[in-house]
């Protein structure tokens, strides 16, 4: 059997037009690369804060929690669960995790 994959050819941009064309290119590519890298750590980093919290020994039926939105208001609330990327809090809300920025 053969083991050996297909070259794919892939032009190589040698020579953009000005100086500000060549910035824009480069940079717009890596920003774009780093924005999306940064906000898919912060969401991972948060699901694994919110799973601690449910794992602590003392968890029986609620955490009491405080949580930090990304439009900057902070509420201190108890929660029971987490299911489909929703915290489910003891008064029945259900609070999006893509609407918080941090949880204490």
């Amino acid at each position: 059997m053969n083991n050996k994959f297909p070259e794919i050819y892939k032009k190589k941009i040698d020579k953009l037009k000005s100086k500000i064309q060549n910035t824009y290119y480069y940079t717009h590519k890596e920003v774009t690369q780093n924005k999306k890298e940064a906000e898919e750590i912060n969401e991972y980093d948060l699901k694994s804060k919110i799973n601690a919290i449910f794992k602590k020994p003392n968890f029986v039926y609620q955490a009491d929690v405080n949580i930090m939105y990304k439009n900057g208001d902070n509420i201190t609330t108890s929660i029971i669960g987490f299911k489909n990327n929703k915290l489910i809090t003891k008064d029945g809300n259900k609070i999006d995790i893509e609407d918080i920025k941090d949880i204490n």
